[in-house]
């Protein structure tokens, strides 16, 4: 038996480079300057998470999504693309701690690198999952669909 899987569209490789350089320009931009929310919240959902670590998480977790969904039409084995994937995430997310690292309102951190991290990952590990399950395809127009191998 054949098993179907998901299809997902592809958008072209500038597009999504482009959304994976806005997303970092994001975290760059509150990473070096006030954060959201900074001295008003500081536990985040649950009051058990510091609101600072929660948006580490969420931050990596994205950036990770749309630097594996950049990678996704790589004619790579899976494993090399999730790894791709979590150094580039987790790489950025040091080099984002060593830019703070001088600046007197920031703070240098080895647990927001840990966060990071761990936000790092689970982008991978959903990436693997789903470039299991799923097929992209690349959006040439509207109407016309062609099927990329993934």
């Amino acid at each position: 038996m054949t098993r179907r899987r998901l299809r997902l569209p592809l958008l072209p490789r500038r597009l999504r480079l482009g959304v994976v350089t806005l997303v970092a320009g994001v975290i760059l931009y509150y990473s070096v300057f006030a954060p959201p929310g900074s001295g008003t919240i500081e536990m985040g959902p649950f009051g058990i998470i510091p609101y600072s670590t929660w948006l580490h998480f969420l931050a990596y977790v994205g950036l990770g999504g749309w630097v594996g969904y950049a990678l996704s039409d790589r004619s790579t084995s899976i494993r090399r693309r999730t790894l791709a994937t979590f150094l580039t995430t987790w790489g950025y997310g040091v080099a984002i701690e060593v830019v703070q690292w001088p600046l007197p309102e920031r703070t240098f951190a080895l647990t927001d690198m840990g966060v990071n991290a761990l936000g790092a990952l689970v982008a991978a590990i959903v990436w693997i999952g789903l470039l299991r399950i799923a097929r992209f395809y690349r959006l040439s127009s509207l109407d016309d669909v062609e099927p990329v191998v993934g």
